[in-house]
């Protein structure tokens, strides 16, 4: 059996610096036979040290040794793509031939061919003129699948309804007595999963799956997670509940193919848009977007959600009346399908009466409440998610792995230990690292400005961006908040000097992501968001020699319904909601903002225009992020800056 360093010489691949002990500390990690020896680590690996095929390696050596089952979860669709063809092909040839890789996606991402056939025999029962002409792509595409993953050939946020008339769901599932059973890409993917012992799956899958005591997953005991740094947020939504109109009316136009519930189906839609538009005039005089709540809403607002719920009560029983004679006929398809229908209006109904109550005190609630209804949301997310980590997985696990480019606040991985509940779990953290400090993006920090508090920072702001902005023949994007937003593009429309740049505006110009685009197509050009989009850096393509400016310390809202809990709990506890959150979240956005800086492996230049860096006690912290950090002390943005 080969070694790692093998490995990595079959494969003509020398290790960057850092790398091999990387492999080395998973393959450690790795080692834990008992759950008496649990082995928990977070490893830090720089971006540029090789992470992926650094766990990789070791994960498949174990495996292919032990047949232990090795999981794997990740955050993105494209990571998952790029492993499966490339990096498990590669390493393949030099393992002893007992590795059985197998990707698992979530089941809404598959097809289901029994849905499929009822849309080709009958597109006019099933499909509408316009999802005809999209389905025409779905026929060609379904000749040549492998995985059957509809994110293949749909946009799931353009074709949602389209989408759930395809799609594989628990309750209209027949098993083995659907005709396509042998077809079934899920039901393959299933199969394949189950004999594996190597097993990737996104992290949303796996924490649904621990989110439901592991029913959907094979059972594993050795675990690596990578991009760690993700999984409090996600696991915060996956544990959460949500409800909005289109739930009800979506679930409502996938099944127009039986006319029975027609009627009824209707006046529960009109009933429960009413009752959104009554929470809405309620809380319209609070003038206020987002409305966190702790008591029975029908008790704060005296507005009572009893006729939508037994409209659709009523709803619920025409549909399972209509299951029941589609049983008796023998029309399984229909019945199951009509069966699905039918949990899907339990779901909305039991999601009201959770809203409505919220007597969950592990949980904060709140309404998402804009102008228009349709898109009023209902939102309940617990305080603590972590809590589910600490008494479902840990127990159960021999050893687990945590892996992020950005895991530690100057050198330290406490924070992720205290969210991800891992604190007395003897867990050991290391740091790899492959640059030299002269290798490393040049980082500016001004000094010159006032502090943002300051009511004259506004006005100087917008003069030194408007600066940048005409003295630069590079490209730039600005992070900067919706107001300054608001005074540069005035600037621009007026200013003669500033004309002459190509300048995007999020929002006036379009959505943010994809006006990243224009970057890379010729220099100069100027992209300006608000920091709310720092995290679209990590998806970027960085065109070379880029200037990344940040206007100020991206602290995060305080005004969030779940930080806003988190930071009252902490001071009913006498504990510093600053220190213990607000810092280690600010730094943590920068470090990723810096990481994908790092990953475009391009001559960059990140400019922080927040002068408390600089002058408060706090900006010390924010300066040792940085290896290479320089004052800016004026400013005059010189040729030579650029």
């Amino acid at each position: 059996m080969p070694d790692i360093s093998q490995i990595y010489e079959k494969l003509n691949f020398t290790p960057r610096k850092g790398q091999l002990a990387y492999s080395k500390f998973v393959e450690e990690t790795l080692k834990a036979n008992s759950r008496s020896k649990q082995q928990i680590a977070l490893a830090e690996g720089e971006t540029g040290i090789g992470r992926t095929l650094g766990y990789l390696i070791p994960a498949m050596l174990h495996a292919d040794e032990t047949d232990e089952r090795i999981l794997i979860t990740i955050a993105s669709k494209a990571q998952l793509k790029q492993i499966q063809e490339k990096e498990i092909p590669a390493i393949l040839p030099f393992l002893n031939g007992k590795i059985r890789p197998s990707i698992l996606k979530e089941r809404f991402s598959y097809i289901c061919t029994r849905k499929f056939y009822n849309c080709v025999n009958s597109p006019e029962l099933y499909l509408t003129a316009e999802e005809r002409v999209t389905f025409f792509a779905v026929v060609t595409w379904m000749e040549k699948t492998k995985d059957g993953d509809l994110n293949e050939v749909l946009h799931y946020n353009r074709t949602p309804i389209l989408w759930k008339k395809l799609a594989c769901e628990a309750g209209s599932c027949l098993g083995e007595k659907c005709e396509y059973f042998s077809k079934c890409h899920l039901q393959k993917a299933k199969k394949i999963s189950e004999n594996s012992n190597l097993l990737l799956v996104q992290h949303r899958l796996f924490l649904q799956d621990m989110q439901m005591d592991f029913a959907l997953l094979p059972h594993s005991e050795k675990i690596i997670f990578d991009d760690a740094h993700k999984l409090p947020q996600e696991s915060q939504k996956t544990f959460g509940r949500t409800l909005y109109f289109y739930a009800l009316r979506n679930a409502i136009k996938q099944n127009t193919w039986c006319k029975e519930w027609e009627k009824q189906a209707a006046e529960s839609e009109k009933l429960f848009l009413a009752l959104i538009k009554d929470i809405q005039n309620f809380f319209q005089k609070t003038k206020k977007r987002k409305i966190a709540y702790e008591q029975n809403l029908s008790s704060e607002t005296g507005i009572s959600p009893e006729p939508v719920q037994n409209s659709l009560k009523a709803l619920s029983e025409i549909i399972e009346q209509m299951s029941s004679d589609f049983y008796a006929k023998n029309e399984m398809g229909k019945a199951k399908d009509c069966m699905q229908f039918a949990s899907d209006i339990r779901k909305i109904s039991s999601d009201i009466t959770f809203f409505f109550a919220a007597s969950h005190s592990e949980y904060v609630y709140w309404i998402d409440c804009p102008s228009n209804p349709h898109q009023l949301t209902f939102t309940a997310e617990p305080i603590n998610p972590s809590a589910k980590w600490s008494k479902s997985l840990y127990p159960i696990l021999k050893s687990a792995f945590f892996t992020s480019d950005t895991i530690s606040i100057n050198g330290s991985s406490d924070y992720l230990i205290s969210r991800l509940a891992l604190f007395g779990k003897n867990a050991k953290a290391n740091i790899f690292s492959n640059k030299t400090p002269e290798e490393y993006p040049e980082v500016f920090a001004a000094e010159f400005l006032p502090k943002p508090t300051d009511e004259k920072f506004s006005e100087e702001l917008t003069k030194t961006l408007c600066e940048i902005i005409s003295k630069s023949n590079r490209n730039v994007i600005i992070f900067t908040d919706m107001f300054s937003v608001s005074k540069l593009q005035a600037e621009v429309k007026k200013d003669e000097s500033l004309q002459s740049k190509t300048c995007f505006f999020q929002g006036t110009d379009g959505n943010f992501f994809n006006l990243a685009g224009f970057l890379s197509k010729e220099a100069g050009n100027i992209l300006i968001g608000t920091p709310d989009e720092l995290k679209s850096l990590e998806e970027m393509e960085l065109p070379e020699n880029c200037l990344i400016v940040i206007s100020r310390l991206p602290f995060p809202d305080l005004k969030e319904p779940v930080t806003s809990k988190r930071m009252e709990i902490l001071k009913e506890q006498d504990k510093n909601g600053f220190i213990l959150v607000t810092m280690p979240e600010t730094s943590l956005i920068l470090r990723r903002a810096y990481s994908a800086i790092l990953r475009s492996n391009k001559k960059q230049t990140l400019l922080l225009l927040d002068s408390r860096i600089i002058s408060e006690q706090y900006g010390t912290k924010i300066q040792k992020l940085f290896p290479n950090l320089k004052t800016l002390s004026h400013r005059v943005f010189s040729t030579n800056f650029f």
